[in-house]
């Protein structure tokens, strides 16, 4: 923690928690402008935003002057995509926060409705009295198999209550506590693109915090987009494969070599890297050629941990 953000947390200590939010946009300004709309609409609406824009505008820049007007607009020095963004929004709102508050991570294209922030922040505090541990809540979240590196969907019947999890889904408003930040850093910049926030919540469980879906909100959101009763099996089929196939494949070796779960990392290299595409060469020999030359790129970066932003978007 920087002396600046020790001290603004000093000063602050008497003063009820605060929910602060990071929002990263990116070329969208009509779904920028949704959501600034939604932000305002909140009935418990956020104390602090700053919103981290990866490819500045006069437009967009006037839109949160417009519509959040005590917002802090950062224009981003290049595209650092949703996990650079994020760690440099949550940067900023660390200055002046105690550990007692929660900052919570926005997605442009997904805005909440008006009572997402109230219904969170109250399950925060009472999840938070009961267990000082918890770092992490949402309204959606997931459990992550670190032996095949992939994630588990939550079964409908235990949307009941506080439901434990390893990871909060991004567009589902994790809100992470100031202390829990503090205690494991940021987001990691050098991933770029997905699955940063599965990163951060193995980051968090291995650190002794606890992650807590809103299970009640979580079954009412599958209804509401009849996602109930759905059995997610891996399937083996290939399709075209772009530059968010690469990130995802790299990342995800590379952060299950970080938490040290090198067999998960040995098993999504040779059953989802290399085994999958080679298994379709004959159904699909030109896609499954394609998706092995993306995949073979991703494996060699993840493992010699070739970071950043090395394939451009588009």
């Amino acid at each position: 923690m920087t002396d600046e953000a020790a001290g603004g947390a000093l000063d602050n200590v008497d003063r009820p928690p605060m929910l602060s939010g990071v929002l990263v946009t990116y070329r969208r300004p009509d779904d920028l402008a949704a959501m600034l709309d939604a932000l305002a609409a909140q009935q418990r609406p956020l104390d602090r935003l700053v919103v981290v824009d990866n490819d500045p505008s006069p437009e967009s820049r006037a839109l949160v002057a417009q519509r959040a007007p005590a917002a802090e607009y950062v224009a981003a020095p290049g595209n650092l995509g949703p996990a650079g963004g994020i760690a440099v929004g949550m940067g900023l709102l660390l200055v002046g926060a105690t550990d007692d508050d929660w900052i919570v991570t926005l997605d442009d294209d997904d805005p909440p409705g008006p009572t997402v922030f109230a219904e969170l922040a109250d399950f925060a505090h009472r999840a938070r009295t009961r267990d000082p541990r918890v770092g992490a809540v949402g309204a959606s979240g997931v459990r992550f198999d670190r032996r095949r590196g992939r994630v588990i969907r939550i079964p409908d019947e235990e949307l009941d209550g506080p439901v434990p999890v390893d990871s909060i889904g991004g567009n589902r408003w994790p809100t992470y506590s100031v202390r829990a930040i503090r205690a494991v850093g940021t987001f990691r910049s050098e991933l770029f693109f997905g699955p940063e926030g599965p990163e951060f919540g193995l980051r968090l469980a291995d650190a002794g915090f606890v992650l807590l879906s809103l299970g009640p909100m979580q079954h009412r959101m599958r209804v509401e987009r009849g996602r109930l009763a759905i059995d997610y099996k891996p399937s083996f089929a290939v399709s075209h494969v772009d530059w968010r196939r690469y990130y995802s494949l790299r990342n995800l070796v590379r952060i299950l070599c970080l938490r040290r779960a090198v067999f998960g990392a040995l098993y999504v290299t040779v059953v989802v890297g290399i085994g999958k595409p080679v298994v379709n060469l004959v159904r699909d020999p030109r896609v499954a050629l394609e998706n092995l030359r993306w995949n073979l790129r991703a494996l060699r970066d993840g493992w010699s941990g070739r970071m950043g932003r090395t394939v451009e978007p588009g």
